[in-house]
């Protein structure tokens, strides 16, 4: 797969945090740093730049790497402080916002079509046509924090994942899920 899905753990410290896992960041390090180091070693004998058109896709891709490799993005369940706090951005640069655990009505897990809207979204599957998992929080202000999204070929992992935050948070599991019952 392509890409990489939030992964829930436990902390040292009792809380919960759901991250990017750290092997995707290495990974991607190292798709940056090797086409880097690939760039460096293969120019000029005189000491050419790197910055020539014929390296233009590689830098890029380079770059994609390196800032992926950078991407900081998490939630972390922090049941003794009574919060949950939303980092993203880049390792230094990251935004935070956080939202007290008692504001919070339930953790969800819910299913919809891109591109289709209402009760016939959720018809026939097809190969371009695939249903989508959301796991989210909402709030009792009727607000909707969504922490990911997944195939439907992950809905075990999905109703996991939602079942320990809402456990956790020690709030309500809802799935809307066909042949699902309700936590």
């Amino acid at each position: 797969m392509i890409g990489f899905r939030l992964q829930l753990k436990k902390l040292s410290d009792g809380r919960l945090i759901f991250t990017i896992p750290v092997g995707y960041k290495i990974l991607l390090l190292c798709i940056g740093l090797l086409i880097l180091v690939s760039l460096i070693m293969t120019r000029e004998q005189g000491g050419g730049s790197i910055f020539i058109r014929e390296n233009t896709i590689p830098l890029i891709i380079c770059f994609l790497s390196l800032m992926g490799a950078a991407y900081h993005e998490c939630w972390i369940f922090d049941r003794e402080g009574g919060r949950v706090i939303h980092q993203n951005g880049l390792i230094a640069i990251h935004n935070n916002k956080v939202y007290r655990i008692d504001d919070l009505d339930r953790v969800e897990v819910s299913q919809f079509i891109r591109g289709k809207v209402g009760p016939g979204s959720l018809q026939k599957r097809t190969f371009l046509i695939r249903p989508v998992l959301t796991l989210s929080l909402h709030a009792l202000d009727g607000q909707r924090h969504r922490l990911e999204t997944y195939n439907s070929s992950q809905r075990k992992r999905t109703e996991a994942a939602a079942r320990a935050i809402a456990e956790y948070c020690r709030i309500k599991f809802v799935t809307e899920l066909e042949g699902s019952e309700t936590a």
